[in-house]
């Protein structure tokens, strides 16, 4: 997801998607600990970075109010 259709969003529809990335991060990262493992073990880097691009959004929007 891009920053500029971050902006785009209002700040509850951002507060979903952090929630739902951050379960989905929970979750990989028990696979991963697990003997289960995961595909794609780059994808936790990636979750971790649109979660930070997504709080940043938020908290601007936030102090902008």
């Amino acid at each position: 997801m891009k920053i500029a259709e971050i902006k785009e969003m209002d700040v509850a529809g951002i507060a979903a998607l952090i929630r739902d990335k951050e379960a989905e991060l929970t979750s990989l990262r028990l696979k991963h600990n697990s003997t289960q493992g995961i595909e794609n073990p780059g994808r936790i880097t990636t979750l971790r970075k649109e979660i930070a691009q997504l709080k940043t959004v938020a908290n601007q929007k936030k102090v902008n109010q």
